[in-house]
């Protein structure tokens, strides 16, 4: 049956099923990339590198003031490097402290010097979000300095304003003619020195996150939502962290872009967009558990507005991030990134 003129058609049909098979795949297990080199595309397609916490406090910071600007990554720079745009959470206030990176009464509390933006600029991170728990660590001139910082070395911020009527305003990035929205909010503060600092940090308010997305969707390509929040080393999301992400995404927001448990938690895909819950843990040195220490960036691949493809990054994190190579660990890496379940 099926032959015709020497053709095996039965043959071709299993071929083709298989091939329709390993497109289902592709679009639902998206490639794991474990080299440094950008995929190939064409002028048009804008590429974007996401990723989670960054700390230039504690040893980096130390690193940073004894003139190693480029220490926190040396060994992944190519990597951040080969997107258009790169970002970041970063977990860091950026002060001058007179020598101090940590203090000495408090192991959670932190901050790198002003120099740690050149750190982040010359690595090709060009945007970052500073709605995070540890932006207040060193209260209203810890923060002052910190976008001042981040305005010298031409790194756009997110999240946070010393200009109160801006605080949950997006920062627009333009790239190949197409612009895309950044937003920021975060659902915790540091005890610190908190005292006003919902004044100048996006600070839990979903309805007023809710509103700037809707404000903004129609007059960009693409919407990108940071949220800092979730249980700090819980495996999965709360029902809570799912209900305003889905929220967000039904606002509008095309990818939503999640950290704080400083561990890496499953991607989904709502209503066609990725939502990343936690990306766990990048520059930023947590060397307790597996996965406290193995965690990934996105590459996320713009082609068509608020369309959005991505393919993961393994990493192992740290001091100094690098790229994750172990095949072993990397499919540890994505059963927990995609589970059946």
């Amino acid at each position: 049956m099926f032959q015709t003129k020497g053709v095996n058609w039965s043959l071709f049909i299993l071929l083709a099923i298989a091939l329709i098979g390993t497109g289902v795949w592709y679009a639902i297990r998206p490639a794991i990339k474990t080299g440094g080199q950008s995929a190939v595309t064409d002028s048009k397609t804008i590429t974007v590198i996401t990723g989670g916490d960054v700390s230039m406090g504690r040893q980096t910071g130390q690193k940073i003031l004894a003139g190693e600007i480029d220490y926190p990554f040396a060994k992944i720079a190519d990597t951040l490097k080969s997107a258009n745009i790169t970002f970041v959470n970063l977990e860091s206030q950026l002060i001058d402290l007179g020598g101090e990176t940590q203090s000495p009464t408090s192991e959670y509390r932190f901050a790198g010097p002003p120099e740690g933006a050149q750190s982040l600029a010359n690595t090709g991170i060009n945007i970052v979000s500073v709605a995070n728990n540890h932006m207040w660590d060193y209260g209203k001139n810890g923060l002052e300095s910190t976008l001042a910082a981040l305005d010298a070395m031409n790194v756009k911020y997110v999240g946070a304003n010393m200009d109160t009527e801006k605080v949950f305003e997006p920062v627009i990035t333009e790239m190949k003619g197409k612009k895309i929205a950044w937003l920021a909010m975060t659902n915790l503060l540091n005890g610190y020195e908190n005292s006003g600092a919902s004044k100048y940090i996006a600070f839990q308010d979903g309805a007023k996150l809710i509103e700037e997305i809707q404000a903004v969707k129609d007059s960009v390509d693409w919407v990108f939502v940071s949220i800092h929040s979730g249980t700090e080393y819980a495996e999965k999301p709360s029902e809570a962290m799912v209900k305003i992400t889905h929220d967000l995404i039904d606002a509008g927001a095309d990818a939503i872009i999640a950290h704080h448990p400083h561990v890496p938690q499953k991607i989904e895909i709502y209503n066609e967009k990725p939502i990343f819950y936690s990306f766990g843990n990048f520059a930023f040195w947590q060397p307790f558990s597996f996965w406290t220490e193995n965690s990934f960036l996105a590459k996320l691949k713009l082609t068509e507005p608020h369309k959005v493809e991505y393919e993961i990054i393994p990493v192992k994190a740290g001091w100094q991030p690098e790229l994750l190579t172990d095949e072993k660990m990397v499919e540890q890496l994505y059963s927990r990134l995609n589970p059946t379940s």
